[in-house]
């Protein structure tokens, strides 16, 4: 009887034993990671609510990112207040102190938002106050007021409707006559002369900026100094010889002979770089920002190569890092630098009120919430991509530097030792 009833004993604690084994995943299996991180896993963590508390507290935090930076929109907020800014800079006897601080605001403000460019231009003799600053010597007007005043000029430029009315009013032509002035400011010069560019780029300009001599004014600024030289303004400036040459030719036959050899060898330049393909697709490279993206996708492939050989990868591994790290590394600056931010600065500049600015501001913010799962599926998708980004950027900005790019020149070094020593002060 106690032999029957240990060998029951034993039965049992085997088939106990048996059925342990079988539902116990073997160690390295996909059930086996899982309970193991099931059991890492800390207790009482949200589940099913926490997606919507995350989403709700990322909402509350946009509401409050929408609502602080609405209020501190530079160009909303001179909209709101413009007879207190067009007042103070109209006003002959307006303090330098407060002269420079309204119309720094003011340059800011318009760089923001097309609305206050139309504005500033329609203010009753505003445009004109400005174009008087940058040439009086007045106590009040420092140099950083009349380098804020040439700022303003090109802000305004830079919207069609505006640079149309600019040249229906004659206010082409004083910016003209201060880029041609060989005694006026380098930094004076080279922002109108990009603003006599933007003006430029309006086809219904060009005969009267021709008439007005802006060919001869802009490449005599270019040649003036080396540190006036600019790749903007070298392209306008063939386009608009090239423009006359063909359309005007009676504004042609009224320039001085001088001018009129200047406008047929800009002509000349312009057709044979016509009939270079090479030399127009690089050209729209530089100017669409396109060859920022090839370099990334350059970089990536790169990047996924050097890895995949430092590693020993076989072959399939290393073609799949190569293409999917070089597609990574091309379309998210596509998608971030050419659309998302794009588009923003777009909105931005339209919107004018503090409820528009709140709705774009906070829409905006929780429009970042879904970007993390983005980079989630970018990461799993092309673990390498961060690298391949690092190596593209490096070749983009080497070249860049290589090729004197308008992007690595900065307007500090159009100072005078007198400008510099104000703007030091100013710190």
């Amino acid at each position: 009887m106690l032999r029957l009833r240990v060998a029951s004993a034993a039965r049992l604690t085997l088939q106990r034993v048996h059925t342990r084994c079988l539902s116990t995943p073997a160690p390295g299996s996909k059930e086996a990671v899982a309970a193991k991180f099931a059991a890492a896993a800390p207790k009482g963590e949200f589940t099913g609510a926490s997606r919507p508390v995350q989403l709700g507290l990322w909402a509350l935090v946009s509401l409050n990112v929408g609502a602080w930076f609405s209020q501190g929109d530079e160009g909303a907020q001179i909209l709101i207040h413009l007879e207190e800014f067009t007042g103070a800079l109209l006003d002959r006897e307006t303090t330098r102190t407060r002269l420079t601080e309204r119309l720094e605001r003011v340059a800011r403000g318009s760089q923001l938002n097309d609305s206050l460019k139309l504005k500033l231009l329609r203010e009753p003799g505003l445009p004109e106050r400005l174009l008087e600053l940058l040439a009086t010597d007045a106590d009040n007007v420092s140099a950083a007021a009349r380098m804020h005043a040439a700022k303003t000029l090109e802000n305004i430029s830079s919207l069609r409707e505006a640079k149309l009315e600019m040249v229906e009013r004659g206010l082409h032509a004083p910016i003209v006559a201060v880029v041609a002035d060989d005694g006026a400011t380098l930094h004076a010069r080279k922002t109108l002369a990009a603003a006599v560019c933007n003006l430029a780029a309006a086809p219904e300009n060009v005969a009267a900026l021709g008439a007005a001599g802006a060919v001869a004014a802009l490449d005599g600024e270019q040649r003036f100094s080396a540190k006036l030289s600019r790749q903007k303004v070298r392209v306008a400036l063939q386009r608009l010889g090239a423009a006359l040459d063909a359309d005007h030719a009676a504004v042609v036959n009224a320039m001085p002979p001088a001018e009129r050899e200047l406008v047929a060898r800009l002509a000349a330049e312009a057709a044979e770089a016509a009939d270079d393909p090479l030399n127009a697709a690089r050209a729209t490279l530089i100017e669409s920002g396109v060859l920022l993206y090839l370099h990334t996708a350059a970089g990536g492939a790169a990047w996924g190569l050097f890895e995949s050989v430092r590693n020993g990868e076989p072959r399939p591994v290393l073609m799949q890092n190569v293409a999917r790290t070089s597609l990574v590394t091309c379309f998210v600056p596509i998608l971030l630098v050419g659309g998302v931010v794009t588009a923003y600065e777009r909105l931005n500049r339209t919107t004018d009120s503090i409820n528009e600015k709140f709705a774009l501001y906070g829409a905006a913010c929780l429009a970042l919430y879904p970007a993390g799962r983005l980079l989630q599926w970018v990461e799993t998708f092309a673990p390498l991509w961060l690298g391949g980004h690092i190596v593209g950027f490096s070749s983009f900005f080497g070249w860049t530097l290589y090729t004197e790019s308008d992007l690595l020149k900065s307007d500090r070094e159009l100072l005078s030792k007198a400008e510099q020593r104000e703007q030091r002060a100013k710190r």
